[in-house]
């Protein structure tokens, strides 16, 4: 399957090496260093996935998901925090936050298994943003 992913970090040998990783499964991923940086690309690059490191230098993950759910001009994508947390603080921050601001969270590093969660969220994403219409013309196809 086919993706693009804009991948959120702001640690320079930490994103390449998970650009990379992402890569390698068939992922194309472009890095934004910053909020402002996510902010300007999510618009230029469209990404189906947006995974976003918890703490930026400029502000939070939390952040550049709540920003980008605001600009009617940016395609939905399937919002991820990655974080540095363990799973336990994971499953406290996860109790705290806004629903629907964020659609999953992931701890560091990535994983294959990691990146087959990413693909079975998105493709539930996708079903339930489909509508009855085009469920419809693409079977009569």
């Amino acid at each position: 399957m086919f993706m693009r992913l804009l991948l959120v970090e702001d640690h320079a040998v930490l994103a390449e090496a998970t650009a990379e990783f992402l890569r390698r499964a068939g992922i194309e991923v472009q890095v934004a260093k910053s909020g402002v940086e996510a902010l300007q690309a999510a618009k230029t690059f469209g990404p189906e996935i947006i995974l976003c490191d918890l703490g930026l230098p400029d502000c939070s993950g939390l952040d550049v998901v709540r920003a980008l759910r605001a600009r009617p001009d940016i395609k939905r994508p399937l919002f991820v925090i990655h974080t540095a947390l363990a799973d336990t603080e994971i499953q406290t921050l996860e109790r705290h936050v806004q629903f629907g601001d964020v659609d999953l969270f992931l701890s560091k590093p990535i994983t294959d298994e990691k990146i087959d969660r990413l693909v079975h969220e998105l493709q539930a994403v996708q079903r339930r943003e489909e509508t009855p219409e085009r469920r419809h013309s693409r079977h009569a196809a």
